[in-house]
Parts: structure tokens; C-alpha cells; sequence
């Protein structure tokens, strides 16, 4: 795709930390590759409150729906970590994957394990107790991307709780020897 005639490419490097790659309910015309650092995908819910949904880290594309079909952006994408990335703005999104049958059936595959996951969280959100919620997400985050230091809001917002909901079950499940003793949310 390099010096396509499909998209234009626009090197984004050492984007900072808390820096949008783009918000919700813009409209989107660009899709994204990162090269390097940590990125968030975060929702707005209308009473203002934030939830992180997911996390990308090198090697992911992010911010690619609007491909097929949804022409605004669901999440807002936040830099977690000192990233790069690549924007990609196709000439004519209708028929840019068109040219690129490969990156479209990479992208199909990744949306469908988008989908399983979100399933999966939803139940999770449905039929789980908040205390499991937590002790899922702590392992499933820093199993996921280790060396990231997750604030104990962050692990709310990905558990379905609120923080002091996260922080309490933390110490029960760190009493019951749930949690690694070196376990340690950052503070905020």
C-alpha cells in the first residue's frame, strides 16, 4: 500500500501520552496502523461518563468500521503510551479494500474477533458478579499488554464498575490470595 494510489498515508510519530487519535461521533474518512506505543478505544456514555473497550498495541489497525459502512467513529481513540501511527485515508472508501483483497479479509477476521469479544464482556457484564468482573479484567489487562500500568480507573471502566467499586474488590480478592502480592494498580 505504500505510496498507493488507493489512500493517502500520513506518518503520525511520537504522538503523546492522553494526545486523541480521533473522537466520537466524528466523522470518519481515515483508519489507523500503529506502529509503536499503546492506543485506547474509549466510549463517551451520555451521563459523561468514560468506558475503556479496547486496546490496541503495535501491529494493530484501529478506527477501520467506518470500511464497511459506519461513516463515524463509535469510540474516541486515546494514546495510552507514546505511540506511532500510520493513517490511512482511502480516495474512495466503497472500493479501496476492493484493491487490497488481503488487508479486506484481514480486516473482516479482526472484526469478527471484535464481535466475539464484545459478546463475551457483555454477558460477563450480565451474569457476573462485579467482584469476578474485576479479577477477570486485572488478569485479562496485564496478561494482554504487560508492563502497562493501569490506573484503578481503567480497570473500572473495563470491568463495568465504578473505582472504589474496583479498589474494594481488589483488597478481598488480594486477602483470599486472588491477586499477585506484586499486583499494583497506578494511582488515579
Amino acid at each position: 500500500m505504500a505510496g498507493s494510489p488507493h489512500a493517502t498515508l500520513t506518518r503520525l510519530d511520537d504522538q503523546p501520552r492522553q494526545s486523541h487519535i480521533y473522537p466520537q461521533h466524528n466523522e470518519a474518512s481515515s483508519f489507523y496502523y500503529l506502529h509503536s506505543g499503546l492506543v485506547g478505544l474509549y466510549y463517551l456514555q451520555e451521563n459523561g461518563k468514560v468506558c475503556l473497550m479496547r486496546l490496541f498495541t503495535p501491529g494493530d489497525f484501529f478506527g477501520f468500521r467506518s470500511l464497511f459502512g459506519d461513516m463515524f467513529y463509535h469510540c474516541s481513540s486515546r494514546v495510552q503510551r507514546t505511540a506511532s501511527v500510520t493513517r490511512i485515508t482511502p480516495h474512495q472508501p466503497e472500493t479501496f479494500l476492493q484493491h487490497y483483497p488481503a488487508l479486506n479479509l484481514f480486516l473482516i477476521q479482526r472484526l469478527a474477533q471484535d464481535l466475539a469479544m464484545a459478546e463475551k464482556r457483555l454477558a460477563s457484564m450480565a451474569y457476573e458478579r462485579s467482584q469476578q468482573r474485576v479479577l477477570t479484567s486485572i488478569r485479562t489487562l496485564y496478561a494482554r499488554w504487560p508492563g502497562y500500568d493501569f490506573t484503578w480507573r481503567e480497570i473500572a471502566e473495563y470491568a463495568g464498575c465504578e473505582t472504589e467499586t474496583a479498589m474494594r474488590h481488589s483488597r478481598t480478592l488480594r486477602q483470599h490470595g486472588l491477586l499477585p502480592l506484586e499486583f499494583s494498580a497506578a494511582q488515579g
